[in-house]
């Protein structure tokens, strides 16, 4: 039945964004009639009339402190075009691997205990996990995909894809997730870390409270990025100034940390808009993918292995340190992880910032697609 529900909607999504036709306008030149879509796709500067939800004045005494210039500001309203978009790019991803998740289940897991099907399993795996290494430039090529954020999302749920296609070739999926297809199904596109009952193998249930705490999440994500995001952009995402290069030098370390947390709340945001909704849709209860892994850790280990994207912790766990760690020591098997991690975002970094990647604009000004405070 999850399942079934998340086909149905994803299949919805992915047809009005056909016939809308969102993507289809070229970046090199912007025509007016091309505003909506360009917004839709990240250039803020071609579309400077994005709506102002309030305005006001800031006094000079005020502006005495240092952070903020006198005059006049707004607080801009959330470009939903932008995260519409990010939202089907997901959605797309989604539908492709739907249909390989079932082929997966088929050829890997019902045939696990059957010798025969060894060689099989091998070249179903071998075929989809490079369908998965192709799949992206395809599309982005098929619906002229230009603006990187949008291939980033695209990329990441293929990179989940592609290590949760390991787990199941190699045998790690959790139990209660190979019960039935649509259970499989379920787990290889959700997008967080289901979690699963030790004793009956069944997911747990998010209840009521636990929807409501999510989107309480969700609520308090908004509130901190907007205020970070309005912070950073005024100082050019650079508060500590650029006078000096030297790594180690105090202002660099200062940027360096706030482009980490910014980086991390990003991921926060992602994280609790994900896990709101899929919960909500599915009633399955899921992992927290971050748990403010630059402020609370209090070791390298609790940092990588706790707080710092848990989902993709879970599967390299699964899908590459277990298995090499069969036949290895747990030094290598660690090695290997650390390899695979830096392949994939390698291909991350191919995908979105070097295949028919197209510069922006160097007069453009990239303005957070949330709340923000900006000057008028």
């Amino acid at each position: 039945m999850n399942a079934s529900l998340m086909f149905v909607y994803y299949s919805f999504i992915f047809l009005s964004t056909l016939v809308e036709g969102r993507y289809q306008c070229n970046l090199d030149s912007v025509p007016p009639t091309c505003h909506q879509h360009t917004q839709a796709i990240g250039l803020s500067s071609v579309r400077p009339e994005r709506r102002l939800l309030i305005t006001f004045d800031l006094s000079t005494a005020v502006s005495k402190l240092g952070v903020l210039g006198g005059g006049r500001y707004g607080i801009l309203a959330p470009d939903f075009d932008y995260l519409a978009a990010n939202h089907n790019m997901f959605l797309h991803a989604v539908l492709i691997a739907s249909l390989l998740s079932v082929v997966i289940y088929f050829t890997m897991i019902c045939q696990r205990r059957k010798a025969l099907a060894k060689k099989m399993s091998t070249a179903v795996a071998v075929t989809i996990i490079g369908l998965y290494l192709v799949i992206p430039c395809i599309y982005f090529d098929a619906m002229d995909i230009k603006n990187p954020a949008l291939r980033m999302t695209f990329a990441l749920a293929i990179v989940i894809f592609i290590f949760r296609t390991l787990v199941a070739y190699f045998g790690y999926a959790p139990d209660g997730a190979t019960k039935s297809l649509g259970m499989y199904v379920t787990y290889y596109l959700f997008p967080g870390e289901i979690l699963f009952d030790a004793k009956t193998s069944m997911p747990l249930k998010a209840t009521r409270k636990y929807i409501i705490q999510n989107f309480s999440r969700l609520f308090r994500a908004v509130i901190v990025n907007s205020l970070l995001y309005s912070f950073m952009s005024h100082f050019d995402y650079t508060p500590f100034g650029q006078e000096s290069r030297h790594y180690l030098h105090p202002k660099h370390l200062g940027n360096c940390f706030f482009i980490a947390l910014y980086f991390q709340q990003n991921l926060e945001f992602i994280d609790a808009l994900a896990s709101a909704m899929s919960n909500a849709i599915t009633g399955i209860k899921t992992a927290k993918m971050m748990d403010s892994p630059v402020l609370k850790s209090r070791s390298i280990a609790e940092f990588w292995g706790r707080r710092w994207n848990y989902l993709v912790h879970c599967v390299l766990k699964r899908g590459v340190y277990k298995p090499i760690r069969k036949y290895g020591s747990a030094t290598f098997a660690s090695f290997v992880v650390f390899l695979a991690s830096g392949l994939i975002h390698e291909f991350l970094n191919y995908t979105v910032s070097v295949y028919h990647y197209m510069e922006v604009p160097a007069n453009s000004t990239y303005k957070p697609r949330i709340f923000v405070l900006d000057r008028t």
